[in-house]
């Protein structure tokens, strides 16, 4: 069987990439957006970096900010209301995994209406139609989930998670700007620096791994060793690099299972 690699059409990297979110919706001809985040984000002025660029181009959007820790099958649905409410042909994710997952559910939905009970997503859905347009804006060094094809969501009723998996719900651009991470706690740095550690390490060991995922996880397994500690004390070039190193092990572990 043929090894499968699939990652998002656009990244950018550095300080103040999130400047490129003006350039990817004007260029794509997007009409509106969705902001998905979260109350914390926006209360934290963090988001507020990301709509004070739409606003200051002229960008509409309006702002879903209901997501929590551990998304809810609610909250996806809440979201897709939200979006068709707004008139929304594309969505900015802004935050953690937990934005993020959100944020591909909806997309998915959107564009996959028959799946709007969010459940029948679990596993590998046969969904026929790529996501509506993601702009993926990171704001941890943890998850990667800006450029991954996984998603978990949380179903209350039956109290357990499901994992949902689908090449059509990529970010078509991912934004990892460390400066976005920079508000991070020195606990919150770590957790989420051991949790990339972590997808590194398992994306080199398990038994789907195969060269060039294998040349992705090593270098991130170096990166993320060399500049946690630094990230957790808030230098610049730590946060930069653990970044890097999130976002190069999401490439990988996201195409070897």
């Amino acid at each position: 069987m043929a090894n499968r690699f699939i990652l998002n059409e656009t990244s950018y990297h550095g300080a103040g990439a999130i400047k490129e979110v003006v350039t990817e919706v004007k260029a794509r001809g997007l009409k509106k957006g969705l902001v998905v985040t979260d109350k914390d984000l926006i209360k934290f002025g963090v988001a507020t970096k990301v709509t004070d660029l739409l606003d200051e181009a002229g960008l509409p959007y309006e702002i879903y900010d209901e997501v929590k820790a551990n998304p809810t099958v609610e909250q996806v649905k809440n979201g897709v209301q939200a979006a068709k409410d707004a008139g929304a042909d594309y969505l900015i994710a802004i935050g953690g995994g937990s934005p993020q997952d959100t944020c591909k559910g909806i997309g998915i939905i959107l564009a996959n209406p028959e799946f709007e009970d969010v459940v029948s997503l679990e596993g590998v859905a046969p969904t026929k139609n790529k996501s509506v347009p993601v702009i993926a804006i990171a704001t941890t060094a943890g998850t990667a989930a800006e450029t991954t094809i996984n998603y978990v969501i949380t179903d209350t009723e039956k109290r357990r998670k499901f994992v949902c998996v689908d090449a059509h719900d990529i970010p078509v651009v991912a934004i990892i700007d460390p400066e976005m991470m920079s508000s991070m706690p020195k606990g919150l740095t770590a957790s989420t620096g051991l949790d990339a550690l972590t997808h590194a390490i398992e994306g080199y060991t398990t038994l789907a791994a195969w060269e060039l995922a294998d040349t992705l996880n090593l270098k991130a397994i170096e990166i993320i060793s060399r500049s946690l500690r630094a990230a957790c004390a808030n230098d610049p070039k730590g946060r930069e690099d653990m970044a890097l190193g999130q976002y190069m092990t999401g490439m990988a572990f996201s195409n070897v299972g």
